[in-house]
């Protein structure tokens, strides 16, 4: 699935089946000069350059507009359009007794929650420039991402995410607590943007210390992604690379650079999903554990 991703995320699927969150407002098309570069791009000229062609030709989309924050780009796609569809995604099974956060998220329902993770352009305070979100809507998982295209679109960014989070009862993130939360929270803060996330917040990263901290080498996320859901990544980019890409992008326009950042993005919230219903089945034998975790 990760080799195929990125071939494929030109594939734009526009269904607004929110399954309980709100749907951007997006405007069809982005802006004039952005138009031209797409346009570009999709002719096929054999004169143009990856730099001619803006993010639009690479992920198709459109513009999600605040009256007060202005605009931000929206890509949008149902994760069916790149991967099997699975008969367990919409649901989740009895978890342990001792977690509260599970247990809560499965008995309100998997619509009810909200798969977060940010971009960023460094460590706690910097600019976010790509959200990624993802939501199941009753017959599939729809995964949103929010990029703001330069600095000044930051502001509609935070303002569209928060808009999507007020239809949820959950945020699901990893190391979220400690950083995705906060960074939005900052953020908001200093463009003056009004963000009340779900009261709820299930942190994936203390969930699986707890329950794997024994048996795996460490908890990272692709480390579980290997261990648990059983899933190697290709072609993925460090993410000590992630800041100097983006100002790239920003300066010069080489938007086909950032295609595996975003890919990075949507493989990191499907990872959550399988990663919280691996949380909420049955814990196996220690010594099956440990066999999985030298596999």
């Amino acid at each position: 699935m990760a080799d195929g991703l990125r071939t494929r995320l030109g594939e734009l699927v526009r269904q607004r089946r929110s399954g309980g969150g709100v749907p951007p407002r997006i405007e069809d098309g982005p802006a004039p000069a952005a138009r031209r570069r797409a346009r570009v791009a999709r002719a096929s000229d054999p004169d143009a350059t990856p730099e001619e062609a803006g993010v639009e030709a690479f992920l198709p989309g459109g513009e999600w507009r605040h009256a007060q924050h202005g605009v931000v780009y929206v890509h949008e796609r149902l994760r069916s359009g790149f991967e099997k569809r699975r008969a367990y995604w919409g649901r989740l099974e009895a978890p342990p007794e001792h977690e509260a956060g599970l247990l809560r998220i499965a008995a309100a329902g998997l619509e009810r929650a909200l798969f977060l993770d940010l971009e960023t352009c460094g460590l706690g305070g910097s600019m976010v420039f790509l959200a990624g979100t993802m939501h199941w809507n009753g017959e599939d998982f729809v995964l949103r991402q929010y990029f703001a295209r330069h600095y000044g679109e930051e502001a509609a960014l935070v303002a569209a995410v928060a808009e999507q989070a007020r239809g949820f009862e959950s945020l699901v993130t990893f190391n979220g607590r400690s950083f995705d939360g906060p960074q939005l929270v900052s953020r908001a803060t200093a463009h003056r943007v009004e963000l009340a996330l779900p009261a709820h917040h299930l942190d994936l990263l203390h969930v699986s210390r707890r329950r794997w901290k024994t048996t795996l080498p460490d908890c990272r996320l692709q480390t579980l992604e290997r261990h648990i859901c059983r899933r190697r990544r290709s072609g993925d980019v460090p993410s000590e690379e992630v800041p100097e890409l983006y100002h790239d992008y920003v300066r010069r326009g080489d938007a086909w650079r950032l295609v595996p950042v975003f890919h990075h993005n949507l493989l990191d919230v499907i990872t959550m999903a399988e990663i919280l219903h691996a949380l909420c089945r049955p814990e196996r034998p220690s010594s099956a554990a440990k066999r999985d975790a030298e596999g």
